[in-house]
């Protein structure tokens, strides 16, 4: 097939014309491909399609909008595919080129009515769609999400209750237990949290001591290339670790 798929030589088109309707929509695209695309230099260009009036042209741009309807329902999913209604701005067109060719401007003027009538409907089932899915959450995922929040404010509120308050003085540093050793220097604390974080291996989740009377468990994530860790109380207070020393407990302060 001379000119065919993928054949494109002019980087300076700046008009189509159509004199003769093919067979499939999908011809129609390669056509207007050819001068809408990124090798062609001029940003705007002009598609003419032409149709003699009350001839077979009108038969034939009607075969091409029945398999477009068909095929944008299925490309879409914006109305079921059972019914056979015009789903998106291809087959609009060609259903407006077919009623030019059949002369008759009754039949366009039906055919502009239909393709508003198709566009309402889709508007109508988007508009149905976001209703049901508004109602799913409030029935629903709304409650539950308020349940899980409440939930949380009052493990929350039971943690700061319990949360070990920071030192007075500059370091505002208490203690820290790593692996059963308790540790009050801030400096070397940091330094033994660096040293049990490098043990925890791929995927494993373990609990390495406990800060401010709260567990301290430590992760590793392999695709972030991080440590996580999380302060466990009667809610889950988490963050990410770092390579300072003495920035791990900040971290873990912040946490709180």
């Amino acid at each position: 097939q001379k000119m065919g798929a993928g054949t494109n030589v002019q980087n300076k088109l700046i008009a189509l014309h159509d004199l003769d309707v093919p067979w499939r929509p999908a011809d129609l695209e390669q056509r207007a491909g050819r001068i809408v695309r990124q090798g062609n230099e001029n940003e705007k260009v002009n598609i003419y399609r032409y149709v003699t009036e009350n001839t077979f042209d009108a038969y034939l741009w009607q075969t091409i909008e029945n398999k477009q309807k068909f095929i944008s329902q299925i490309m879409t999913s914006k109305t079921p595919v059972r019914v056979a209604e015009d789903v998106d701005e291809s087959s609009l067109n060609y259903a407006e080129i077919k009623a030019l060719a059949t002369g008759d401007p009754k039949i366009k003027e039906k055919m502009d009515l239909d393709n508003e009538v198709t566009k309402l409907k889709m508007l109508e089932a988007n508009f149905k769609s976001n209703r049901y899915r508004l109602e799913d959450k409030v029935a629903k995922n709304y409650p539950e999400e308020i349940a899980r929040t409440e939930k949380l404010i009052e493990a929350v509120k039971k943690d700061i209750s319990e949360v070990e308050p920071k030192a007075e003085g500059e370091e505002k540093f208490t203690s820290i237990t790593i692996n059963g050793e308790k540790i009050i220097d801030k400096k070397i604390a940091g330094e033994k949290l660096l040293e049990a974080i490098s043990k925890v291996k791929l995927n494993e989740s373990k609990v390495i001591g406990q800060y401010r009377n709260m567990d301290l468990e430590v992760s590793y994530n392999f695709f972030t290339n991080e440590h996580n860790f999380s302060l466990n109380g009667a809610a889950k207070h988490s963050g990410e670790l770092g390579t300072s020393a003495d920035g791990n407990i900040i971290r873990l302060d912040n946490a709180l």
